[in-house]
């Protein structure tokens, strides 16, 4: 999207642009700091082999994609009205495949197997995994992704919301199975 911005001969700033660099900018900052906060819990030798719940991690499993999803959509959208062209839109397939990449290819499924393999059984994992969203912070709608048992949670961390449930599906932590049933 920037070299169709940079090819154009429009040269007023734009209000859509102005808006577009907050969102890029509020994106590469999530993704810098969620990336610093894991190097950072990375680097303690008492955080070895344990999973970062703190700082921007509380409040989603994968804010550092989630930045760069949003930086993507920002920068997308700051080019736009300096497009000469119609088929400069069609620059919009950059952030789409960047976060159909993040979410459904590399990125994510990787990451929430290989959490699945280390921390399944954990009950402080369940927990997590439960209660936080798995890419948009604070969004725990839906889980397209294999969940621990909700049998790990203790009665206390059982006091989910009702919205917060899906139907209850016990993976083993090689299993590839996903939950599907994000009607709930």
């Amino acid at each position: 999207p920037s070299l169709f911005m940079w090819q154009t001969n429009k040269s007023s700033i734009q209000f859509v642009s102005i808006i577009g660099w907050v969102i890029y900018l509020f994106g590469l900052v999530f993704e810098t700091v969620a990336d610093y906060q894991k190097t950072v819990f990375r680097g303690n030798p008492l955080n070895k082999g344990k999973f970062i719940t703190t700082g921007l991690w509380s409040i989603s499993r994968h804010p550092n994609y989630f930045g760069e999803i949003v930086l993507w959509f920002g920068l997308y959208i700051s080019a736009a009205p300096f497009f000469s062209s119609q088929w400069a839109y069609f620059s919009i397939l950059c952030p789409i495949a960047t976060a159909l990449q993040i979410c459904f290819l590399s990125g994510i499924p990787m990451l929430e197997k290989s959490g699945m393999e280390r921390w399944g059984n954990d009950p402080k994992y369940a927990k997590y995994v439960h209660s936080t969203g798995v890419l948009v912070p604070w969004l725990v709608c839906c889980e397209c992704t294999p969940l621990p048992s909700k049998e790990l949670l203790t009665d206390e961390d059982n006091n989910i919301d009702d919205h917060e449930r899906n139907e209850e599906v016990r993976l083993e932590p090689d299993d590839d199975r996903v939950i599907e049933d994000c009607r709930t």
